[in-house]
């Protein structure tokens, strides 16, 4: 019998297997059944699960663990949803690089919560308080997020979503309240990698000139923090809307823009801990003793924020008339 001409190649076969068979030559019978014995097994070895993430509820809580460690300069993936429903504000957040790299955002509306974990491969194994109701039988859902599989799950006004893509980030979003399956998909799927960096800027004045300012690991996108017992003193700025406190605010004008200023009481006393550090009663302030004042630049974008604890209108104002893109 004359051998056909061609060539058969078991990597056409999709197996990823390239034994293959030249007929334009005898072809050595023996020599072809081990090679189709050796690829078998390729081509019936089930496809193996990519995720790098064990998530899963239990005893109250939402708890994930990575199957391999991350190197020492692993930077976190920094994402943020483009999209989120009416009266929602992002009110902080915070990164974290090396071996358990990770950027954590916190929204709130009222009092409804919503929190972004977003965690690089690495063997971090961490859990979240999410129900008492919540544990192993509680349903888990199917749902799919940017064309990633997803878990969901909800416990009364408590809801988990979960996912990871390709490259084995963790994405996982917590709600208290009252969004919907549905809306928190939206959210989700609207997630975007950051891009350009945020520009720098800084406060040329501070009621503390005796403290030097001291650049932050929290975001949003960029904080600079100053502050001790008992004043403090906080400036965030972000390219999302900021938190803003409760009570109607008082129309004040910074760098000529229209901005909102809510005053604390000077009179309300803070909350009272203990110092770790010095063993003293100190007081950490409360939601009715910040001062916060907020405005938007509408050139570019940027929202602002200044909290300082129990500060007077002059005080605040002249920090923000101070402040100076570095």
């Amino acid at each position: 019998m004359e051998a056909a001409l061609g060539q058969l190649t078991m990597g056409d076969m999709g197996s990823g297997c390239t034994a293959s068979v030249d007929f334009a030559k005898p072809v050595d019978l023996s020599q072809a059944e081990a090679m189709l014995a050796l690829c078998a097994p390729v081509l019936a070895a089930p496809a193996k699960s990519s995720r790098h993430w064990k998530v899963y509820v239990d005893l109250g809580s939402i708890q994930w663990k990575g199957a391999k460690a991350a190197e020492a300069n692993t930077k976190p993936p920094l994402w943020q949803p483009s999209w989120l429903p009416e009266g929602w504000a992002l009110e902080a957040g915070q990164t974290r690089d090396g071996v358990w790299p990770e950027t954590h955002w916190e929204y709130l509306c009222g009092e409804e919560t919503l929190s972004f974990s977003l965690c690089a491969p690495s063997d971090f194994g961490f859990c979240q308080w999410l129900d008492p109701e919540a544990s192993g039988k509680t349903p888990k859902k199917a749902a799919q997020i940017q064309g990633y599989p997803a878990d969901f799950w909800r416990v009364n006004q408590k809801a988990a979503l979960a996912w990871e893509d390709a490259q084995g980030n963790l994405f996982l979003m917590l709600h208290s309240g009252t969004l919907t399956q549905a809306e928190l998909g939206k959210i989700a799927g609207s997630m975007e990698e950051l891009g350009e960096p945020m520009p720098e800027y800084r406060l040329g004045w501070t009621p503390s000139q005796d403290r030097e300012m001291t650049l932050s690991a929290v975001l949003p996108s960029y904080v600079r923090s100053i502050g001790g017992m008992p004043d403090f003193i906080r400036f965030a700025y972000a390219r999302q809307p900021l938190a803003a406190p409760k009570g109607t605010p008082e129309t004040v004008t910074v760098q000529g823009m229209p901005a909102q200023l809510w005053l604390g009481d000077p009179k309300e006393a803070g909350a009272a801990v203990t110092s770790s550090a010095s063993g003293k009663m100190v007081e950490l302030p409360t939601e009715k003793t910040w001062s916060t004042l907020l405005w938007t630049d509408p050139g570019t974008g940027i929202c602002f924020r200044i909290r300082g604890n129990k500060l007077p209108k002059e005080a605040m104002l002249r920090m923000a008339n101070s402040i100076v893109k570095t």
